[in-house]
């Protein structure tokens, strides 16, 4: 048990070190991410998930916000993968004058590397398919998106993260990579570290806390020169 305890901690170590490596180069701003998560679980093997969130600039500029939708649907291969299939939908107020609607189309795995330890390792690979338009244009950009993300969970005051009345740290870092030819807009190759804690306090019920540092670039050659400061917070919800 001290052993994944310590283990968690030098992870969580190694996500502050390569944050701080990644230093931003021209703008800093902060946000405030608001996401409701309601899940059914069907015969344990599927998962359908309907997530609603609110996205906002706190400090900096230009002023913006996003309201968005996920419909997902997960099935359980095995103890070790997960099969995912979504379609998120958001609609963002860039300005007074522009305003913007994104379809994507997502599918991807999920991978459990302990799935029956106390510090629970995984990985998240998504590809995206992506379609966006804005009021001042009749035609739709086209692009495709790669997503890898690796993720850790660590229970407090349980042994296990599937109990009730636990609280546990949450640890994540993920990548967001574009082709040349993708949809034309600011910062499309992103780097994101999450650090933050939750709280199940039955089944039905758990709540979670992040704060997200993002580092944006044009492109992959090019230096990161924004730096995104993010406080989120997630209400999760499950039907049985």
């Amino acid at each position: 048990m001290k052993i994944q305890g310590i283990k968690s901690v030098y992870i969580i170590l190694i996500f502050l070190i390569l944050s701080k490596n990644i230093k931003s180069q021209s703008s800093s701003d902060g946000q405030l991410w608001l996401n409701a998560e309601f899940n059914y679980v069907y015969k344990v093997k599927h998962l359908f998930q309907d997530e609603v969130s609110f996205q906002s600039l706190v400090f900096g500029s230009p002023q913006w916000y996003s309201f968005s939708n996920k419909l997902q649907y997960e099935y359980n291969i095995n103890p070790h993968f997960d099969a995912i299939t979504a379609l998120p939908l958001s609609y963002t107020i860039q300005s007074k004058s522009l305003k913007t609607f994104e379809i994507r189309y997502m599918i991807g795995t999920r991978i459990y590397f302990t799935p029956t330890r106390r510090l629970q390792t995984k990985g998240l690979i998504r590809w995206e398919n992506r379609w966006s338009n804005d009021n001042n244009s009749d035609s739709w950009d086209v692009g495709n998106r790669l997503r890898i993300r690796g993720e850790v969970v660590y229970p407090l005051n349980k042994n296990t993260y599937y109990t009730n009345n636990v609280w546990y740290l949450m640890g994540d870092a993920e990548v967001f990579l574009t082709t040349k030819d993708d949809i034309q807009e600011r910062f499309a190759n992103k780097t994101r570290f999450r650090l933050g804690a939750g709280y199940r306090l039955t089944y039905r019920l758990r709540f979670e806390a992040f704060y997200a540092c993002q580092f944006s670039r044009n492109t992959i050659d090019n230096k990161f020169d924004s730096q995104n400061n993010i406080l989120e917070f997630l209400f999760k919800y499950y039907f049985r």
